[in-house]
């Protein structure tokens, strides 16, 4: 094709400025199919870091992990080695596994070496309208995302620890805790317009730093009663977490459509969605962790139907599925059930609703999902 309008700098530059605009392309994601459930890995492990058996089973079930905070503590004292040194067994045991680096985008955890520099910044520390230092808890500081120091030291960490041959992407987490509008009360407002300015510059300054072919995943998408929020940083991002789909205060059926469809609108949009479901339990419910490993796999087992209809209900290429009770390796993560190795095949149809019945094909399935009642039918039809 001859442009003989344009000069030939000319053309080279609007190249130029092309190329180097982020585009949501797919070839840097994790390879997708709709053979089986997809199903992500989001887990650290505590204690130590994974045993050669549990390495095999997330590589030979998954090729999308997060790895957490604290992972391999206390053994390994700082997450950024831990997550490493992990990375590289997973990546050698599966090469299409894409690992991401988990490093909160506003709360300080003390697990991590980048702990040690945030310390001595005190002038960095996020503080109220009243001056005082603002502590999730009474103990855990917060990024003052509005200062451009403190999002250059954040996004330099994320290249120093994504640059690793064996780490594909950075972890963006408590996004929801920073958009929260209660906020205005706490920072005020002109501080909390300036600091939800600064979390998109946050966003676009790491990809500015990262290129396009490592991964920005961001938390997220959370749908209650009294607050709903949407891909809100479609910008610059590849993936999004639904963090607590039926769960915590995201039980109501209007909630629970809310997150169906955020995961289909995001999902059409070429984004990765990771829908993260519960088995109407969570570690903190006490008498739930008292029970033996047992009787939590059989409670996970009546409840997974509504969550895994739920899901793909809604979902698109590049969605996948957690399903457990909670953020560490020994919180169900390890469980596997039948269903996740049925055929499943490709969606023939878009999610149909009707009041709160939601139904879909697939090649070897069809989905039935009542919301109100939080109840799920999945027929598998008969492979050959």
């Amino acid at each position: 094709m001859k442009f003989p309008f344009l000069h030939t700098s000319l053309f080279v530059v609007g190249l130029f400025l092309v190329q180097a605009t982020f585009s949501q392309k797919d070839t840097h994601y994790p390879f997708f199919s709709w053979d089986k459930v997809p199903v992500a890995f989001h887990f650290g492990k505590k204690g130590d870091l994974l045993t050669k058996s549990e390495a095999k089973f997330i590589a030979s079930h998954s090729n999308f992990v997060v790895l957490e905070k604290a992972h391999g503590f206390p053994k390994y004292k700082y997450s950024e080695e831990s997550i490493a040194a992990d990375a590289k067994v997973l990546k050698a045991l599966n090469s299409d596994m894409k690992v991401v680096f988990y490093w909160n985008a506003f709360l300080d955890y003390s697990m991590y070496k980048a702990h040690e520099d945030y310390q001595n910044k005190e002038d960095w520390w996020l503080k109220t309208a009243k001056g005082e230092y603002d502590l999730k808890d009474g103990k855990i500081k917060r990024y003052d995302l509005s200062n451009p120091e403190v999002r250059n030291w954040w996004s330099d960490i994320a290249v120093d620890n994504i640059m690793n041959e064996n780490i594909d992407g950075v972890f963006f987490d408590a996004l929801v805790q920073v958009t929260n509008p209660g906020n205005k009360r706490l920072w005020g407002v002109d501080k909390y317009n300036a600091i939800q300015q600064g979390l998109k510059d946050l966003i676009k300054e790491t990809r500015a730093k990262i290129g396009d072919d490592k991964l920005i995943v961001y938390n997220g998408i959370r749908s209650t009663p009294v607050r709903n929020s949407e891909n809100d940083f479609p910008e610059n991002t590849d993936a999004i977490m639904i963090e607590h789909f039926g769960y915590f205060n995201s039980k109501t059926k209007e909630s629970m459509l809310k997150d169906i469809q955020e995961m289909e609108k995001a999902g059409k949009s070429g984004k990765i969605v990771v829908f993260k479901a519960w088995p109407e339990n969570a570690w903190l419910i006490k008498a739930f962790m008292k029970k033996s490993e047992k009787e939590k796999e059989k409670i996970s087992k009546e409840h997974l139907d509504f969550a895994l209809a739920s899901f793909l209900a809604g979902a698109q290429k590049h969605s996948y599925l957690i399903y457990n009770w909670g953020y560490r390796l020994k919180m169900g993560s390890l469980l596997w059930y039948p269903e996740f190795d049925k055929p499943l095949g490709k969606p023939l149809n878009d999610m149909q609703t009707n009041g709160w019945i939601l139904t879909r094909n697939y090649e070897h399935a069809s989905i039935w999902v009542d919301l109100e009642n939080k109840k799920a039918k999945i027929d598998w039809k008969k492979s050959n």
